[in-house]
């Protein structure tokens, strides 16, 4: 591999790394009480909705929820009593985004592994081809120099006397 190219990969690997870490550095939070009801309201389900988050439906549970929300909040209670006692109440079909841990981690994991083993494929197969010598055989060399001496066959004719135009 030449040198421009690794440094051209490795340029790609640390935007791509760059990326990846802006994307995983979390913002400061809600500036507000109201603002993080909302936020709230947005990651939760709601019960009678099918995949309308509390914040987005006008049912009568969502406004409930919507309501023990700001209560809580006012109290200060944190996100994970929260949602603590929200899964308590309604269960794991309350949460919009499903958890982490156990058998519901493979939708998180999954992905990964299929994007990884992917690119692992397609390195492979750039490296095979980047490392097979292509050589010209006999017979590719004599099948080209036949339709060279052709070629230079008809240039040497007269263009009126070879046409037939």
């Amino acid at each position: 591999m030449s040198r421009s190219r690794l440094l051209s990969w490795i340029g790609l690997g640390l935007v791509a790394i760059a990326v990846l870490v802006l994307a995983a550095v979390d913002d400061a939070g809600p500036a507000t009480e109201a603002d993080r009801v909302q936020a709230l309201s947005e990651i939760y389900a709601c019960p009678e909705c099918d995949g309308q988050s509390v914040a987005e439906s006008n049912a009568a549970v969502a406004a409930n929820i919507r309501d023990f929300l700001r209560v809580e909040v006012g109290k200060g209670t944190t996100d994970a009593e929260i949602r603590d006692r929200l899964i308590a109440s309604y269960g794991t079909d309350v949460l919009l985004t499903p958890p982490s841990e156990g058998f519901s981690s493979l939708i998180w994991i999954l992905p990964v592994i299929v994007v990884v083993m992917g690119a692992a494929g397609v390195a492979m197969v750039v490296r095979r081809d980047n490392s097979s010598s292509r050589t010209a055989t006999d017979d590719d060399i004599e099948l080209v120099r036949s339709a060279r001496s052709s070629l230079s066959s008809e240039d040497d004719r007269d263009p009126e006397e070879g046409s037939g135009r």
